[in-house]
């Protein structure tokens, strides 16, 4: 008996998800080659549109900068999104790692690569709740895989988890990155323009470290 219509439908669908990932994938492949050699701003714009990535090509262009003078490096990003393969490919020679709290955009990321290392984590927290955490520190502390505790990060991007409505909100990855990252080492932070977000940053990597802005994105280093 032959396949049923609905059949070839969700071969068809399934079929089209791969194949767009697939692009995805080699595309970020070919274009970070130049990358390697020059972050340059036209191949991450290309990257940007195609990959449909929601920092900016500048934002793109001085984490790249900063991953490749750091090269080989060891490089945690809190989330996984559609810029996840690039970070793998511009740190290639070296270790990266994510971490991602919904289970289904997990699946959908790593279900298809062989390239991407990432991990599942539980924040526990609410967005409204964060002067309670804010107060009481110890609240922040979280359970990592081993790797992830005993590796020394290099470079932390935190974008992740959802720092709106009902999300977990960003207390415990701006304050892990904070316990986390080497010395010397760097701190990447999106979304900074929001509440919650800034004062936290300013609170645990503070304002001191703070090397530059670009629109919503803060890079701090530690020196020491």
């Amino acid at each position: 008996m032959g396949c049923q219509p609905n059949c070839k439908i969700y071969h068809f669908k399934k079929g089209r998800v791969i194949r767009k990932q697939r692009i995805k994938f080699f595309l970020a492949k070919i274009l970070t080659k130049s990358i390697k050699v020059w972050p340059s701003y036209i191949a991450l714009s290309l990257i940007r549109r195609r990959c449909k990535i929601q920092l900016t090509t500048k934002m793109l262009q001085n984490i790249s900068k900063t991953i490749q003078r750091e090269s080989p490096c060891n490089l945690l990003v809190f989330g996984l999104g559609n810029d996840s393969f690039l970070w793998s490919f511009v740190n290639s020679k070296g270790t990266t790692i994510f971490l991602e709290d919904n289970e289904k955009w997990f699946q959908r990321a790593t279900k298809n690569s062989k390239v991407l290392v990432a991990h599942m984590v539980d924040y526990n927290t609410r967005l409204k709740d964060w002067e309670i955490f804010l107060e009481n520190p110890s609240l922040l502390e979280m359970d990592f895989p081993d790797i992830v505790k005993s590796t020394k990060w290099d470079i932390i991007l935190v974008d992740a988890p959802a720092g709106w409505g009902k999300g977990p909100g960003r207390m415990k990855s701006i304050y892990q990155a904070s316990k986390l990252v080497n010395r010397p080492g760097h701190v990447f932070v999106h979304d900074c323009e929001r509440e919650i977000e800034n004062i936290y940053c300013n609170t645990f990597l503070k304002e001191e470290n703070l090397k530059t802005e670009i629109n919503n994105l803060r890079h701090y280093y530690f020196s020491s």
